[in-house]
């Protein structure tokens, strides 16, 4: 009964996710905007693009030029494309250009000089000269890198170049672009609306707290804005799962569309193998585990990579034992400490605690804990806190004010 309860919330969120793939093939660049809890909006978003059979780009990026990098670093991971930019050109050159068009067995003279003869019908432009570049590249890409050319032609215009790779695929073959935008990372949102109207056939999908949609109604009409409402869905609040065990799934799926390195999923297996086998009573073991992973993707994570170290020591500044951090931000002074089951069995295991948490409040710090479990079951809502935690440090240390008047 549950079940049934729960599907029309979902179906209704990814029938407009539908909707937005018919505009976007019609043409109309479409933004969509999931408002909710982050780690709920990532399993709806993940399962659409599942059964879409579409891949996923999710930079951490803020600019336009880096979120399109990504895009097309992701985009190589799974098509070749020096034979997409050969089939390209062997499909638009003028009827009186050299044939055969085989440009691998040549060597880079050789393809420089068949270039040079080639002249095309009527076509992109920006795609058959971006064609034509990679084609005379020196080196021939290696399967799953990025081309130089495509990397160069980026670094030069973005725009330009995201729709020249664009006219190398079919459409719908792409992959999805994902960004998270938080409340101090509104600069994004505008990064993705920017993107989505210079090439209206991408899917380009921005995952919203509530918080960080306010605040962008707060700022006033624009184009940004529009576009924002006009992608607007909420998040149903049942759709994210609630324990280790029911999130392993969901998870794996995203990290493979991600591209995400195979130490960092392995680390997260492990972890989530470590605390479901425990169950609630999670040891000291499972709850390493889920450390080792939290650590490691935060490295991976270029806005908080280098920023913590795992097992930190703060000295008490009382002549006392120093105090091991699970994940210390010495520069912001922000502590992260991951429980597992055993921190709540008795009131010495309780005091204990608070007496480490007051004592690194003493010295300036911000100690934040989590539940090893939400680790691997709500990663999404931990990496929004961190996040959310670090740029009000940041803030702080340099006397901006934080939203709403709050320091």
């Amino acid at each position: 009964m549950g079940t049934c309860l729960l599907l029309p919330a979902h179906t209704a969120l990814l029938d407009a996710l539908d909707r937005h793939a018919r505009r976007r093939e019609e043409g109309i660049a479409t933004l969509s905007a999931l408002v909710g809890s982050p780690a709920r909006a990532l399993a709806l978003f993940t399962g659409w693009a599942h059964r879409r059979g579409v891949s996923v780009a999710a930079p951490e990026a803020d600019e336009p030029r880096a979120m399109v990098r990504a895009w097309a670093a992701a985009l190589a991971r799974e098509r070749e494309l020096f034979a997409d930019a050969e089939a390209f050109v062997a499909l638009h050159a003028s009827p009186g250009s050299p044939r055969p068009l085989f440009f691998r067995q040549k060597t880079a003279h050789e393809r420089a000089l068949f270039v040079d003869a080639l002249s095309p019908a009527q076509t992109v432009k920006a795609t058959w000269e971006l064609s034509l570049q990679l084609l005379a590249s020196q080196e021939i890409p290696a399967a799953g890198m990025l081309p130089d050319a495509v990397e160069a032609a980026i670094a030069r215009e973005p725009f330009s170049a995201l729709r020249a790779v664009l006219g190398w695929v079919p459409a719908g073959e792409t992959p999805a672009l994902r960004i998270r935008v938080g409340l101090s990372e509104l600069r994004r949102l505008r990064a993705a609306a920017a993107i989505c109207a210079a090439a209206p056939s991408l899917t380009v999908v921005c995952i919203l707290t509530p918080e960080a949609f306010a605040a962008c109604q707060d700022r006033g009409e624009s184009h940004v804005l529009a576009m924002l409402r006009e992608g607007w869905q909420d998040v149903p609040e049942e759709a994210a799962p609630g324990t280790a065990s029911e999130a392993i799934g969901p998870a794996l799926a995203r990290f493979q569309q991600e591209g995400t390195p195979a130490p960092l999923v392995a680390h997260y297996v492990e972890a989530a193998r470590a605390l479901t086998a425990a169950g609630p009573e999670a040891g000291d073991r499972s709850r390493s585990k889920a450390e080792q992973f939290l650590y490691e993707l935060l490295q991976h994570r270029p806005a908080t990579r280098g920023c913590f170290t795992l097992n930190g020591l703060v000295e008490p500044g009382t002549g006392g034992r120093s105090l091991e951090i699970d994940l210390l931000c010495r520069e912001l002074r922000v502590a992260v400490e991951i429980d597992g089951y055993f921190h709540f069995r008795g009131a010495e295991d309780f005091r204990r605690d608070r007496r480490k948490d007051l004592a690194l409040q003493r010295l300036g710090y911000w100690v934040v804990r989590f539940l090893a479990e939400d680790v691997v079951a709500r990663l999404e809502d931990i990496l929004e806190t961190i996040d959310t935690l670090m740029e009000a440090r940041r803030r702080e240390s340099s006397g901006q004010e934080m939203p709403h008047g709050h320091r």
